[in-house]
Formats: structure tokens, sequence, C-alpha cells
């Protein structure tokens, strides 16, 4: 790719290119408009480079689902959504071929069709009487055909109970692979490295990417990634409270509870080493985060300083 085509774009141009794609993915083109679209194309060579460069990131980001975008654009504007196409404009005025190596799991979740803040927790029945759960800072997309229930796991965890269906199975899609329910009650939760599954009830079928499939019995959980699967250790029996709205710690190390806390707090808790192994036990409500953290100061010899809401710090009391 040349110089010249790799070369940044203009700010201005940038945001004009980035508004006539929100009015391509919100179903806003009448007849004058995309006359207009046509026109503002061929008034300068930077309009259809800013243009073709906006269509090959789209394409890069294939799953995308453009239906559920233009729904969201069209009947509820989502100040995020909106924030989101921003960022991709920015993207753009970088230049350079890095743009497509942006994090692609962002934008998928962005622009998923369900979806949950830092904190939030949503349920939901489908409309096969599936019940799904879905976790802090997480997101789905639904592809129900009349081949099978897919629910792609784009960004966090899920628990579902599955709904009956002889006809059609219900699968949960990963980065690293397939989770088939064979009516069952089960989450899986999308890491850095894989994903982890808890199964509860019923089985499942495990099918890495490149891996050999595995069949999975209740009371057990499993990580697996694109090239396989890990040993089978038993399920842990609180790892789905967050579906209650609680976390559950048991002889936990203080290190690891404030790991799981973090996920349902906006910014950052950082944990001293020094008392990173005191173990914690109790259960704690997760719609108030610093109701918690106040109540490590009271049970465990530390202290919890916070430069803001968004930067806290758990260290031994002095």
């Amino acid at each position: 790719m040349s110089r010249a085509h790799d070369a940044p774009i203009d700010p201005v141009i940038v945001e004009q290119a980035s508004e006539w794609l929100m009015l391509h993915w919100g179903d806003d083109l009448n007849a004058e408009k995309r006359q207009a679209f046509v026109l503002w194309q061929q008034a300068h060579p930077e309009h259809q480079r800013a243009w073709q460069r906006l269509q090959q990131l789209q394409q890069t980001f294939g799953s995308v689902p453009a239906q559920c975008a233009r729904a969201v654009l069209r009947d509820s504007p989502d100040p995020q959504r909106r924030a989101a196409l921003k960022m991709l404009g920015v993207l753009l005025v970088a230049g350079g071929s890095g743009y497509l190596l942006q994090n692609q799991v962002a934008w998928r979740a962005t622009f998923a069709e369900h979806r949950t803040a830092t904190g939030e927790i949503r349920h939901m029945t489908l409309g096969d009487g599936t019940r799904l759960d879905l976790n802090s800072d997480s997101a789905v997309d639904l592809r129900f055909t009349a081949q099978e229930r897919r629910i792609k796991l784009i960004k966090g965890e899920v628990l579902l109970t599955s709904g009956h269906d002889p006809i059609r199975p219900l699968i949960v899609e990963t980065a690293g692979g397939d989770v088939q329910a064979l009516g069952t009650r089960f989450s899986v939760r999308e890491m850095d490295d894989g994903a982890l599954v808890e199964l509860y009830e019923g089985q499942l079928r495990i099918s890495p990417r490149r891996g050999t499939p595995v069949l999975m019995d209740a009371g057990h959980r499993l990580w697996f990634n694109a090239g396989g699967t890990g040993s089978m250790h038993p399920a842990s029996v609180t790892a789905s409270s967050w579906s209650q709205g609680r976390l559950v710690a048991e002889r936990q190390p203080l290190g690891l509870f404030l790991a799981e806390l973090a996920r349902y707090r906006p910014g950052w808790i950082r944990c001293d080493e020094s008392v990173s192994p005191l173990l914690l036990t109790g259960v704690f409500p997760l719609d108030n985060t610093d109701a918690v953290l106040a109540a490590l100061e009271r049970t465990l010899p530390v202290q919890v300083r916070s430069v803001t809401r968004y930067w806290v710090t758990v260290k031994r009391r002095t």
C-alpha cells in the first residue's frame, strides 16, 4: 500500500465520513440524501479515500450486527454507540494500516445486540424459553435460525438455563470454539486466554476450533481455547452467585476477591502484595461496591485509599 494511501486524513473529512456511515447504518438515506452522498464522494479524492477506509474497517469488523445497529440508531439514539462512531474517526485520523489492528472485541461489544455496562447485571428470557443472565461488562449477539440457537459471547460472562427445543441445538460461540448445551444450566466466561465453563445441570459438548470435542457432565468446570481443553475440575458452587447480585468468598485470598470485585466497579482496584494473601469469607452485595470496600477495613487489617472513585488502593493498615 502506498504512503499516500496510508497518510492521515483531514479530521473534518473524517467527521463527514463518519456521519455518512451513521446515516447508512440508521437507514436514514432517502433519495435526496443518497444523491448528496454521491456528490460528497465525488467532490474530492480524499472523500473517497476516507469512505473506502471506513468500508475496509467495517469489513474487518465483519461481525458488527448491522441490523441491530440500524434499529438502535433509528429508534433510540445511544450516546455510547455514537461515541464509538467518533472513535472510528479517530482511527482514521491516525492513518496507516495499524488502524486495522485495533481491538475488535471492543467494537463488537459496542454494537452488540445485548450488552451491559460495568456493574450492571441483566436478566432475560429468550423466545425459546431460555433464561439468559448477562454479567457485568458483557456482550452477546443472538443468531436464532431454523437450524440452531446460537449465542455469540463477545465479551464477559453469561449464565444460561436452556429452553426446550428438540430440533434446534443451543450453542454458545466463543473466540476459542463452541459450547453446545444438551439440556442444561451452565455459565461461560470469556477470558484473555480462553473461556471458562461451569456446568451445574445436564451435559455440554465443548468443541475447540482446532481441538478434539469433549463431553462435560454436571458438577464440573473446564477451561478451553482454540487449541484444546484443560483438565476437568469440580464446579464452583458459588461461581454463579453474581446472577443474584452477590459475590461470595469462602476463604478466598483478598487479591483474587478484589480482582473479581473490580469487574463490577468502573476504574481500577489495586491490591498491595503484602495483603493479597489474606483470606476472606463472606457474602457481599454487588450493587454497592463502596460498602464492600468499607467492610474490608472493618474485618481485615487493611486500609482502603481512594485517589478518586476510579482509583482505589488496598494496603496493610499502619
